[in-house]
């Protein structure tokens, strides 16, 4: 396993479905193989789920990242230093569990820009809970950008056989469309066109969705498809990228899974996500570029409903790991 990616698997908020999702994922042997995982988070927390689920996984405390074996029989759990959770909160919004998600967050990207991990994924995090903390951040990206310095990371959507982008992410509605610029469009087409070649496209085809109803009806219902999105297409097109659009975002996903195209550019967070979240939870998952190292999350939350019953699926969990091993 010497050559594998070291890979910081980040509890997320303790008390929603995240530790249990980890249990059942761990569990693959076949997947750890692929990677040298270790987990940042309370190994009491994990213990328990473990012992809840009936899982022989073994857990060992770990008090630095150089002292770890990566072994096959046990997880090694790295705890923050100075950092104790304490009793746990019930499945619910707290600035208790938000600041233990901010803490296990922040630790594994500081292990990153020592260049110690080659990956970070993460389970469900709560934004409530983040905020409550004092964490003042629209959402856990603009927070890591911040924390590593990185001047624009941006989400990678994962749905099947399609990736995504959006252009604009966890902002509120009205901001939407001033923000639907030539210069930024043409910049998140060449981000997914990257990452679709890491990823072993060696040509990636490459949808814009439009903004408005209909790709605006010729400026009936809106300019941005004519004054924004199409030069942007056409920008993309003279840099040799195999771009197409605007196409009617009503039908674009649906081309994609179709075998249209590999990637979508899209112009929000909804545009892509209800799309994305339509498909099986095992093929889906959220990925974190532009950062050290890649990371990677579940395309759902914490579900504090069905927390600590045991029937939490791990499709979203497993996506995301596997993805990050790809590409670490």
């Amino acid at each position: 396993m010497s050559g594998n990616p070291v890979i910081a698997i980040v509890m997320g908020d303790p008390a929603g479905i995240g530790p249990e999702l980890i249990v059942k994922v761990l569990a693959d042997e076949g997947l750890r193989q692929r990677c040298r995982p270790f987990i940042i988070g309370d190994i009491g927390v994990m213990r328990q789920n473990a012992a809840a689920l009936g899982s022989p996984l073994e857990f060992r405390p770990l008090d630095e990242i150089a002292r770890a074996q990566f072994t096959l029989d046990a997880i090694e759990v790295l705890n923050p230093s100075g950092f104790q959770l304490g009793p746990l909160p019930s499945p619910a919004v707290h600035p208790k569990l938000g600041q233990a998600a901010g803490r296990y967050l922040a630790l594994a990207y500081e292990l990153a820009l020592q260049g110690r991990v080659q990956a970070v994924v993460m389970a469900p995090m709560n934004k409530e809970s983040f905020r409550a903390a004092g964490y003042d951040y629209y959402d856990e990206l603009q927070f890591l950008g911040e924390i590593t310095d990185s001047a624009e990371p941006f989400i990678l959507g994962a749905a099947g056989p399609v990736w995504a982008v959006a252009v604009t992410e966890h902002i509120p509605f009205k901001d939407i469309a001033p923000l639907i610029t030539r210069e930024r469009v043409r910049r998140y087409i060449r981000h997914l066109q990257d990452a679709l070649v890491k990823l072993g496209y060696a040509e990636p085809r490459i949808a814009a969705a439009a903004l408005n109803p209909h790709a605006g009806e010729g400026g009936l219902f809106g300019s941005e498809e004519i004054d924004q999105i199409a030069p942007a297409v056409q920008d993309a097109q003279r840099d040799d990228i195999r771009a197409e659009g605007p196409v009617p975002a009503d039908i674009v996903f649906k081309r994609a899974l179709d075998g249209d195209f590999d990637g979508v550019v899209f112009m929000y967070h909804d545009q892509m996500n209800i799309a994305r979240k339509l498909q099986p939870r095992g093929d889906i998952a959220t990925l974190w570029m532009g950062l050290p190292v890649i990371g990677a999350t579940t395309a759902h939350g914490t579900a504090f409903d069905i927390a600590g019953q045991g029937i939490a699926d791990p499709g979203s969990l497993r996506a995301a790991l596997d993805c990050a091993i790809r590409l670490a």
